[in-house]
Protein backbone atom coordinates (compact mmCIF):
# COMPACT_ATOMS: atom_id res chain seq x y z
CA UNK A 1 0.00 0.00 0.00
CA UNK A 2 3.06 2.22 -0.48
CA UNK A 3 3.17 5.47 -2.73
CA UNK A 4 6.63 6.78 -3.10
CA UNK A 5 7.36 10.15 -4.48
CA UNK A 6 8.43 10.42 -7.68
CA UNK A 7 11.96 9.87 -6.82
CA UNK A 8 15.20 10.14 -8.09
CA UNK A 9 16.75 7.19 -6.58
CA UNK A 10 20.40 5.97 -5.39
CA UNK A 11 21.44 2.92 -6.54
CA UNK A 12 20.71 -0.59 -4.77
CA UNK A 13 17.82 -1.49 -3.67
CA UNK A 14 15.23 0.24 -1.06
CA UNK A 15 12.13 -2.13 -0.62
CA UNK A 16 10.23 1.24 -1.71
CA UNK A 17 7.18 -1.14 -2.85
CA UNK A 18 5.44 -1.31 1.06
CA UNK A 19 6.20 2.01 2.14
CA UNK A 20 4.44 4.31 -0.67
CA UNK A 21 1.88 4.76 0.89
CA UNK A 22 3.76 6.55 3.37
CA UNK A 23 4.29 9.10 0.91
CA UNK A 24 0.33 9.17 -0.25
CA UNK A 25 -1.14 9.86 3.05
CA UNK A 26 0.68 12.68 4.03
CA UNK A 27 0.18 14.56 0.41
CA UNK A 28 -3.90 13.56 1.00
CA UNK A 29 -3.72 15.82 4.52
CA UNK A 30 -1.88 18.33 2.69
CA UNK A 31 -4.18 18.59 -0.37
CA UNK A 32 -7.42 18.28 2.02
CA UNK A 33 -6.40 20.97 4.34
CA UNK A 34 -6.22 19.13 7.19
CA UNK A 35 -3.75 19.51 10.69
CA UNK A 36 -0.79 17.96 10.02
CA UNK A 37 0.25 17.45 13.64
CA UNK A 38 3.61 15.17 14.41
CA UNK A 39 2.67 11.83 12.89
CA UNK A 40 -0.40 12.48 10.99
CA UNK A 41 -3.40 10.24 11.55
CA UNK A 42 -4.01 8.45 8.04
CA UNK A 43 -0.43 8.89 7.03
CA UNK A 44 0.23 6.54 10.08
CA UNK A 45 -2.73 4.42 9.23
CA UNK A 46 -1.42 3.85 6.00
CA UNK A 47 2.54 3.52 6.32
CA UNK A 48 2.12 1.24 9.30
CA UNK A 49 -0.69 -1.09 7.51
CA UNK A 50 1.67 -1.09 4.36
CA UNK A 51 5.21 -0.96 5.12
CA UNK A 52 7.68 -3.39 6.28
CA UNK A 53 11.62 -2.67 5.29
CA UNK A 54 13.72 0.20 3.93
CA UNK A 55 17.17 -0.89 2.96
CA UNK A 56 19.75 -0.51 0.53
CA UNK A 57 20.26 -3.66 -1.20
CA UNK A 58 21.82 -4.86 -4.88
CA UNK A 59 20.05 -8.01 -6.67
CA UNK A 60 21.88 -11.01 -7.16
CA UNK A 61 21.46 -15.00 -5.40
CA UNK A 62 25.51 -15.46 -4.49
CA UNK A 63 25.19 -12.18 -3.23
CA UNK A 64 22.18 -13.24 -0.93
CA UNK A 65 23.81 -16.21 -0.21
CA UNK A 66 26.62 -14.08 1.49
CA UNK A 67 24.42 -12.20 3.30
CA UNK A 68 24.56 -8.82 1.42
CA UNK A 69 28.18 -8.67 1.68
CA UNK A 70 29.21 -8.18 -1.66
CA UNK A 71 31.05 -4.37 -1.92
CA UNK A 72 34.25 -5.71 -2.19
CA UNK A 73 33.39 -8.90 -3.71
CA UNK A 74 31.54 -7.93 -6.34
CA UNK A 75 32.56 -10.25 -9.28
CA UNK A 76 29.85 -10.91 -11.49
CA UNK A 77 27.24 -8.57 -13.55
CA UNK A 78 25.00 -7.79 -10.17
CA UNK A 79 27.95 -5.91 -9.18
CA UNK A 80 26.27 -2.61 -10.58
CA UNK A 81 23.92 -2.88 -8.24
CA UNK A 82 26.16 -3.36 -5.35
CA UNK A 83 29.70 -1.79 -6.33
CA UNK A 84 29.67 -1.17 -10.15
CA UNK A 85 34.21 -0.94 -9.68
CA UNK A 86 33.32 -5.14 -9.47
CA UNK A 87 32.60 -5.11 -13.09
CA UNK A 88 35.86 -4.76 -14.36
CA UNK A 89 36.49 -8.17 -12.98
CA UNK A 90 34.79 -9.46 -15.83
CA UNK A 91 37.05 -11.53 -18.26
CA UNK A 92 34.46 -12.49 -20.52
CA UNK A 93 30.90 -10.99 -22.28
CA UNK A 94 27.86 -12.00 -20.69
CA UNK A 95 24.53 -12.19 -20.08
CA UNK A 96 22.65 -12.65 -16.94
CA UNK A 97 19.02 -12.83 -15.51
CA UNK A 98 17.88 -13.11 -11.57
CA UNK A 99 14.71 -13.59 -10.12
CA UNK A 100 13.30 -13.55 -7.05
CA UNK A 101 10.28 -15.82 -4.67
CA UNK A 102 8.96 -14.00 -1.87
CA UNK A 103 6.58 -14.72 1.00
CA UNK A 104 6.31 -11.95 3.46
CA UNK A 105 3.77 -12.54 6.58
CA UNK A 106 2.98 -9.41 9.40
CA UNK A 107 1.41 -10.30 11.97
CA UNK A 108 -0.25 -8.02 14.70
CA UNK A 109 -0.39 -9.51 18.09
CA UNK A 110 -2.06 -8.62 21.75
CA UNK A 111 -3.30 -5.38 21.16
CA UNK A 112 -5.32 -3.60 23.17
CA UNK A 113 -7.39 0.05 22.50
CA UNK A 114 -7.62 2.34 25.55
CA UNK A 115 -8.72 5.60 25.93
CA UNK A 116 -11.89 7.63 26.36
CA UNK A 117 -13.41 5.62 29.04
CA UNK A 118 -12.59 2.55 27.40
CA UNK A 119 -10.72 -0.72 26.87
CA UNK A 120 -10.80 -3.03 24.15
CA UNK A 121 -8.82 -5.96 23.36
CA UNK A 122 -8.35 -6.26 19.90
CA UNK A 123 -8.13 -9.96 17.81
CA UNK A 124 -4.84 -11.39 16.08
CA UNK A 125 -4.30 -11.05 12.59
CA UNK A 126 -2.16 -11.84 9.94
CA UNK A 127 -1.74 -10.66 7.10
CA UNK A 128 0.70 -12.36 4.09
CA UNK A 129 1.80 -11.96 0.22
CA UNK A 130 3.62 -15.01 -2.37
CA UNK A 131 5.10 -13.61 -5.49
CA UNK A 132 7.72 -13.98 -8.08
CA UNK A 133 9.39 -11.16 -9.88
CA UNK A 134 12.02 -11.21 -12.10
CA UNK A 135 14.77 -8.85 -10.68
CA UNK A 136 18.31 -8.02 -13.16
CA UNK A 137 18.88 -8.96 -16.61
CA UNK A 138 22.07 -7.51 -18.12
CA UNK A 139 24.29 -7.68 -21.20
CA UNK A 140 28.07 -7.27 -20.40
CA UNK A 141 30.81 -6.78 -22.36
CA UNK A 142 34.80 -6.45 -21.45
CA UNK A 143 37.30 -4.78 -24.60
CA UNK A 144 40.94 -3.91 -23.51
CA UNK A 145 42.50 -0.39 -23.42
CA UNK A 146 45.65 0.58 -23.17
CA UNK A 147 46.50 -3.14 -21.67
CA UNK A 148 43.66 -2.76 -18.94
CA UNK A 149 40.18 -4.24 -18.78
CA UNK A 150 37.12 -1.54 -19.42
CA UNK A 151 33.84 -2.99 -19.22
CA UNK A 152 30.27 -1.57 -20.34
CA UNK A 153 27.04 -3.14 -19.20
CA UNK A 154 23.35 -2.21 -19.63
CA UNK A 155 20.94 -3.72 -17.16
CA UNK A 156 17.32 -3.60 -16.33
CA UNK A 157 16.51 -4.01 -12.74
CA UNK A 158 12.86 -4.71 -10.84
CA UNK A 159 13.37 -1.92 -7.95
CA UNK A 160 10.43 -2.30 -6.29
CA UNK A 161 8.04 -4.15 -7.26
CA UNK A 162 4.20 -2.75 -6.37
CA UNK A 163 1.87 -5.91 -6.51
CA UNK A 164 -0.02 -7.12 -3.29
CA UNK A 165 -3.39 -7.27 -1.80
CA UNK A 166 -4.09 -7.82 1.55
CA UNK A 167 -6.98 -7.64 4.07
CA UNK A 168 -7.31 -7.72 7.81
CA UNK A 169 -10.47 -8.41 9.59
CA UNK A 170 -10.51 -7.63 13.29
CA UNK A 171 -12.60 -7.80 16.72
CA UNK A 172 -12.25 -5.26 19.78
CA UNK A 173 -13.93 -6.52 22.68
CA UNK A 174 -14.54 -4.75 26.21
CA UNK A 175 -12.04 -6.13 28.42
CA UNK A 176 -14.63 -5.18 31.38
CA UNK A 177 -18.36 -4.61 31.96
CA UNK A 178 -18.54 -0.71 30.84
CA UNK A 179 -16.13 0.18 29.39
CA UNK A 180 -17.18 0.22 25.59
CA UNK A 181 -19.22 -1.48 22.95
CA UNK A 182 -17.73 -4.38 20.67
CA UNK A 183 -16.70 -3.38 17.51
CA UNK A 184 -16.07 -4.87 13.88
CA UNK A 185 -12.75 -3.66 11.48
CA UNK A 186 -12.23 -3.91 8.45
CA UNK A 187 -9.14 -2.79 6.55
CA UNK A 188 -7.65 -3.59 2.92
CA UNK A 189 -5.28 -2.75 -0.12
CA UNK A 190 -4.85 -3.59 -3.24
CA UNK A 191 -1.68 -2.19 -5.10
CA UNK A 192 -0.36 -2.95 -8.78
CA UNK A 193 2.89 -1.20 -10.92
CA UNK A 194 6.14 -1.49 -10.36
CA UNK A 195 9.48 1.05 -10.60
CA UNK A 196 12.14 -0.51 -12.48
CA UNK A 197 15.94 1.02 -12.97
CA UNK A 198 17.62 1.62 -16.28
CA UNK A 199 21.42 1.54 -15.91
CA UNK A 200 24.60 2.16 -18.22
CA UNK A 201 27.71 1.20 -16.32
CA UNK A 202 31.57 1.53 -17.02
CA UNK A 203 34.30 0.09 -14.87
CA UNK A 204 37.72 0.58 -15.50
CA UNK A 205 41.09 -1.75 -13.79
CA UNK A 206 42.93 1.30 -13.17
CA UNK A 207 45.63 -1.08 -12.27
CA UNK A 208 46.28 -4.29 -10.99
CA UNK A 209 45.28 -3.68 -7.44
CA UNK A 210 42.72 -0.57 -8.03
CA UNK A 211 39.29 -0.60 -9.68
CA UNK A 212 37.09 2.18 -10.76
CA UNK A 213 33.42 2.26 -11.61
CA UNK A 214 30.36 4.80 -12.30
CA UNK A 215 26.69 3.68 -13.32
CA UNK A 216 24.06 5.96 -14.51
CA UNK A 217 21.04 5.34 -13.04
CA UNK A 218 17.51 6.26 -14.81
CA UNK A 219 14.83 5.24 -12.45
CA UNK A 220 10.73 4.84 -13.72
CA UNK A 221 8.06 3.72 -11.77
CA UNK A 222 3.96 3.38 -12.92
CA UNK A 223 1.54 2.23 -10.11
CA UNK A 224 -2.17 2.57 -8.75
CA UNK A 225 -3.18 1.72 -5.32
CA UNK A 226 -6.72 1.81 -2.95
CA UNK A 227 -7.28 1.41 0.18
CA UNK A 228 -9.94 1.04 2.77
CA UNK A 229 -11.12 1.39 6.13
CA UNK A 230 -14.61 0.72 8.04
CA UNK A 231 -15.74 -0.01 11.59
CA UNK A 232 -19.23 -0.77 12.49
CA UNK A 233 -20.17 -0.11 16.53
CA UNK A 234 -24.00 -1.45 16.95
CA UNK A 235 -25.59 -0.03 13.81
CA UNK A 236 -23.39 2.29 13.12
CA UNK A 237 -21.35 2.01 10.29
CA UNK A 238 -18.08 4.50 9.32
CA UNK A 239 -15.79 4.27 6.02
CA UNK A 240 -13.11 5.60 4.78
CA UNK A 241 -11.57 5.00 1.17
CA UNK A 242 -8.67 6.12 -0.45
CA UNK A 243 -7.02 5.42 -3.79
CA UNK A 244 -4.11 6.80 -6.05
CA UNK A 245 -2.39 6.97 -9.12
CA UNK A 246 1.51 7.67 -9.30
CA UNK A 247 4.10 8.18 -11.52
CA UNK A 248 8.14 8.13 -10.52
CA UNK A 249 10.70 9.30 -12.78
CA UNK A 250 14.53 10.33 -11.31
CA UNK A 251 18.47 9.97 -12.01
CA UNK A 252 21.44 9.19 -10.05
CA UNK A 253 24.53 8.03 -9.80
CA UNK A 254 26.47 4.78 -8.12
CA UNK A 255 30.55 5.56 -7.69
CA UNK A 256 32.24 2.72 -6.94
CA UNK A 257 36.00 1.23 -5.95
CA UNK A 258 37.61 -1.64 -5.45
CA UNK A 259 41.34 -1.60 -3.74
CA UNK A 260 42.73 -5.23 -4.00
CA UNK A 261 45.41 -7.50 -2.97
CA UNK A 262 45.97 -11.31 -3.04
CA UNK A 263 44.19 -12.53 -0.03
CA UNK A 264 41.97 -9.23 0.78
CA UNK A 265 39.93 -6.67 -0.91
CA UNK A 266 38.19 -3.47 0.27
CA UNK A 267 35.24 -1.79 -1.38
CA UNK A 268 33.44 1.62 -1.32
CA UNK A 269 30.47 3.25 -2.87
CA UNK A 270 28.73 6.29 -2.78
CA UNK A 271 25.30 6.44 -4.23
CA UNK A 272 24.42 10.19 -5.24
CA UNK A 273 21.31 11.71 -3.21
CA UNK A 274 18.56 13.52 -5.51
CA UNK A 275 16.03 15.66 -6.27
CA UNK A 276 12.95 13.51 -7.25
CA UNK A 277 9.84 15.07 -9.72
CA UNK A 278 6.56 13.13 -8.23
CA UNK A 279 2.82 13.59 -10.14
CA UNK A 280 0.05 11.46 -8.18
CA UNK A 281 -3.94 11.81 -8.33
CA UNK A 282 -5.83 10.80 -5.15
CA UNK A 283 -9.44 10.48 -4.57
CA UNK A 284 -10.91 10.14 -0.75
CA UNK A 285 -14.61 8.86 0.04
CA UNK A 286 -15.65 8.59 3.36
CA UNK A 287 -19.20 8.01 5.17
CA UNK A 288 -20.24 9.98 6.89
CA UNK A 289 -19.13 12.80 4.10
CA UNK A 290 -16.13 15.15 4.87
CA UNK A 291 -15.45 18.13 3.29
CA UNK A 292 -12.92 19.44 1.03
CA UNK A 293 -11.30 16.05 0.29
CA UNK A 294 -9.03 15.02 -3.03
CA UNK A 295 -10.98 15.00 -5.88
CA UNK A 296 -8.62 13.26 -8.30
CA UNK A 297 -7.10 15.94 -9.93
CA UNK A 298 -3.32 15.14 -10.38
CA UNK A 299 -0.86 17.18 -8.25
CA UNK A 300 3.22 17.63 -9.14
CA UNK A 301 5.60 18.10 -5.98
CA UNK A 302 9.15 16.68 -5.12
CA UNK A 303 11.35 14.82 -2.71
CA UNK A 304 14.49 14.77 -1.70
CA UNK A 305 16.07 11.52 -1.20
CA UNK A 306 18.74 10.71 0.44
CA UNK A 307 22.72 9.30 -0.29
CA UNK A 308 24.26 6.73 1.16
CA UNK A 309 27.72 4.96 1.54
CA UNK A 310 28.57 1.52 1.34
CA UNK A 311 31.97 0.25 2.88
CA UNK A 312 32.88 -3.76 2.51
CA UNK A 313 35.65 -6.09 3.09
CA UNK A 314 36.75 -9.34 1.89
CA UNK A 315 39.28 -11.29 2.66
CA UNK A 316 40.96 -14.60 1.17
CA UNK A 317 42.85 -17.23 3.74
CA UNK A 318 42.57 -19.76 1.18
CA UNK A 319 41.95 -20.35 -2.26
CA UNK A 320 38.70 -22.34 -1.58
CA UNK A 321 37.40 -20.00 1.12
CA UNK A 322 36.03 -16.44 1.16
CA UNK A 323 34.83 -14.13 4.01
CA UNK A 324 33.36 -10.48 3.44
CA UNK A 325 31.70 -8.06 5.43
CA UNK A 326 30.01 -4.81 4.59
CA UNK A 327 29.02 -1.56 6.42
CA UNK A 328 25.74 0.45 4.65
CA UNK A 329 25.03 3.87 6.13
CA UNK A 330 22.03 5.50 4.69
CA UNK A 331 21.06 9.26 5.29
CA UNK A 332 17.41 8.88 5.76
CA UNK A 333 16.84 11.82 8.06
CA UNK A 334 17.25 13.80 5.09
CA UNK A 335 14.26 12.33 2.76
CA UNK A 336 11.76 15.00 2.80
CA UNK A 337 9.10 16.60 0.30
CA UNK A 338 9.56 19.30 -1.55
CA UNK A 339 5.92 21.60 -2.83
CA UNK A 340 4.55 24.81 -2.66
CA UNK A 341 2.14 23.69 -0.48
CA UNK A 342 3.59 25.16 3.27
CA UNK A 343 1.54 22.23 5.06
CA UNK A 344 3.95 19.33 2.85
CA UNK A 345 6.92 20.96 2.29
CA UNK A 346 9.89 20.22 4.20
CA UNK A 347 8.16 16.95 5.99
CA UNK A 348 9.87 14.04 6.67
CA UNK A 349 8.93 11.19 4.33
CA UNK A 350 8.59 8.74 6.95
CA UNK A 351 6.85 10.19 10.14
CA UNK A 352 5.26 13.59 8.24
CA UNK A 353 6.70 15.70 10.89
CA UNK A 354 9.12 18.82 9.86
CA UNK A 355 11.14 18.29 13.10
CA UNK A 356 10.98 14.41 12.07
CA UNK A 357 12.44 11.94 14.59
CA UNK A 358 13.20 9.43 11.66
CA UNK A 359 17.05 8.34 12.36
CA UNK A 360 20.00 7.54 10.20
CA UNK A 361 20.69 3.77 9.75
CA UNK A 362 24.07 2.07 9.14
CA UNK A 363 23.40 -1.98 7.91
CA UNK A 364 25.79 -5.04 9.02
CA UNK A 365 25.82 -7.73 6.34
CA UNK A 366 28.29 -10.78 6.75
CA UNK A 367 29.31 -13.32 4.41
CA UNK A 368 31.23 -16.57 4.32
CA UNK A 369 31.63 -18.97 1.16
CA UNK A 370 33.76 -22.30 0.82
CA UNK A 371 34.43 -24.01 -3.11
CA UNK A 372 34.00 -27.64 -3.97
CA UNK A 373 35.83 -28.49 -6.77
CA UNK A 374 34.94 -31.99 -8.59
CA UNK A 375 36.58 -33.89 -11.18
CA UNK A 376 34.90 -32.13 -14.05
CA UNK A 377 35.86 -28.97 -13.18
CA UNK A 378 32.54 -27.83 -12.17
CA UNK A 379 32.63 -25.44 -9.38
CA UNK A 380 30.40 -25.63 -6.31
CA UNK A 381 29.67 -23.31 -3.80
CA UNK A 382 28.80 -23.28 -0.13
CA UNK A 383 27.16 -19.78 0.94
CA UNK A 384 26.15 -18.58 4.51
CA UNK A 385 25.31 -15.20 6.06
CA UNK A 386 23.95 -12.89 8.27
CA UNK A 387 22.64 -9.22 8.34
CA UNK A 388 21.51 -6.54 10.56
CA UNK A 389 19.21 -4.06 8.95
CA UNK A 390 17.61 -0.78 11.01
CA UNK A 391 14.58 0.56 9.30
CA UNK A 392 13.84 4.20 9.44
CA UNK A 393 10.67 3.48 10.90
CA UNK A 394 10.40 4.66 14.73
CA UNK A 395 6.90 4.23 16.43
CA UNK A 396 5.54 7.53 17.29
CA UNK A 397 3.75 6.29 20.82
CA UNK A 398 6.32 3.26 21.72
CA UNK A 399 9.19 4.72 20.29
CA UNK A 400 10.42 1.53 19.70
CA UNK A 401 12.50 1.28 16.10
CA UNK A 402 12.12 -1.42 13.25
CA UNK A 403 15.09 -3.67 13.14
CA UNK A 404 15.21 -6.20 10.54
CA UNK A 405 17.06 -9.34 11.27
CA UNK A 406 18.20 -12.38 8.72
CA UNK A 407 20.22 -15.34 8.35
CA UNK A 408 20.51 -16.99 4.43
CA UNK A 409 22.55 -19.94 2.58
CA UNK A 410 23.01 -20.33 -0.78
CA UNK A 411 24.82 -22.60 -3.62
CA UNK A 412 24.60 -23.22 -6.99
CA UNK A 413 27.48 -24.54 -9.60
CA UNK A 414 29.85 -23.03 -12.28
CA UNK A 415 30.62 -25.34 -15.24
CA UNK A 416 32.43 -23.96 -18.63
CA UNK A 417 30.32 -20.43 -20.13
CA UNK A 418 27.23 -21.64 -17.44
CA UNK A 419 26.34 -20.66 -14.12
CA UNK A 420 23.72 -20.62 -11.96
CA UNK A 421 23.41 -19.87 -8.19
CA UNK A 422 20.33 -20.17 -5.74
CA UNK A 423 19.98 -18.72 -2.60
CA UNK A 424 17.47 -18.90 0.39
CA UNK A 425 16.99 -15.96 3.08
CA UNK A 426 15.12 -16.30 5.95
CA UNK A 427 14.30 -12.64 7.66
CA UNK A 428 12.31 -11.64 10.96
CA UNK A 429 11.37 -8.23 13.09
CA UNK A 430 9.66 -7.93 16.33
CA UNK A 431 8.81 -4.92 17.97
CA UNK A 432 5.54 -2.73 19.99
CA UNK A 433 4.39 -0.46 17.83
CA UNK A 434 0.99 1.70 18.10
CA UNK A 435 -1.71 1.67 15.10
CA UNK A 436 -4.77 3.32 14.41
CA UNK A 437 -7.74 1.22 14.08
CA UNK A 438 -10.59 3.03 14.48
CA UNK A 439 -12.10 5.29 11.81
CA UNK A 440 -12.99 8.06 14.22
CA UNK A 441 -9.47 8.19 15.71
CA UNK A 442 -8.36 8.78 11.85
CA UNK A 443 -11.13 11.50 11.35
CA UNK A 444 -10.34 13.34 14.60
CA UNK A 445 -6.93 13.20 14.03
CA UNK A 446 -6.88 11.95 17.84
CA UNK A 447 -3.54 10.29 18.94
CA UNK A 448 -3.31 6.30 18.27
CA UNK A 449 -4.57 4.69 21.18
CA UNK A 450 -4.06 1.07 20.12
CA UNK A 451 -0.60 -0.93 21.03
CA UNK A 452 0.59 -4.41 20.40
CA UNK A 453 3.31 -6.43 19.15
CA UNK A 454 4.09 -6.38 15.35
CA UNK A 455 6.12 -9.57 13.59
CA UNK A 456 7.02 -9.86 10.15
CA UNK A 457 8.69 -12.89 8.63
CA UNK A 458 9.80 -12.86 5.33
CA UNK A 459 11.08 -16.20 3.07
CA UNK A 460 13.13 -15.24 0.11
CA UNK A 461 14.49 -17.36 -3.26
CA UNK A 462 16.50 -16.20 -5.61
CA UNK A 463 17.80 -17.78 -8.83
CA UNK A 464 20.69 -16.44 -10.74
CA UNK A 465 21.46 -17.11 -14.23
CA UNK A 466 24.57 -16.42 -16.51
CA UNK A 467 25.88 -17.22 -19.93
CA UNK A 468 29.31 -16.34 -21.02
CA UNK A 469 30.22 -16.21 -24.74
CA UNK A 470 33.76 -15.38 -26.25
CA UNK A 471 35.06 -12.35 -26.24
CA UNK A 472 37.30 -11.77 -28.95
CA UNK A 473 34.41 -10.57 -31.96
CA UNK A 474 32.93 -8.62 -29.13
CA UNK A 475 36.06 -6.85 -28.05
CA UNK A 476 36.30 -6.17 -31.57
CA UNK A 477 33.01 -4.87 -32.41
CA UNK A 478 33.28 -2.44 -28.71
CA UNK A 479 36.66 -1.59 -30.09
CA UNK A 480 35.45 -0.31 -33.57
CA UNK A 481 32.69 1.64 -31.90
CA UNK A 482 34.05 3.18 -28.80
CA UNK A 483 38.01 3.32 -29.04
CA UNK A 484 38.69 2.90 -33.24
CA UNK A 485 40.77 0.93 -34.99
Amino acid sequence: MAAPARSRHHGGVIPFPRAAAAFAAGCLLALAGLPARGQSPIGTLISQESRTTFTVEGAGARAMGLGGAFTAVADDATAVSFNPAGLAQLMDPEVSFVGRGLNQGVEYQDFQTTGQGRQLAVSDSLSTRTRFDPLFLSATAPVRVAGRNLVFQLSIQRAFALGESDRRDLEEMPLATGTGSPSHLNQAISQSGQIDLYSFALAYEVSQRILLGLAWNQWRGRWDLSSSASEVVGLTRTSLAFQQTNALDGTNFNLGLIWRWPTWSVGLVRRTGFHADYTFATGVQSDPALPHLPDGQPYETGLHWPASTSLGLAYRPGERWLLAADLTHTLWSTARYMSTRPALNGQSFFDFDKAGRTPDATDLHLGLEYLFLTAGNTVIPLRMGLSREPQPVVDAVTGSQRVMYSAAVGTGFKRGRYGVDVAYRYGWARRQTSQFLEIDQILDHQRATSIGTERITEHRLDLSFIVQFDRAPVERALRHLFVGD
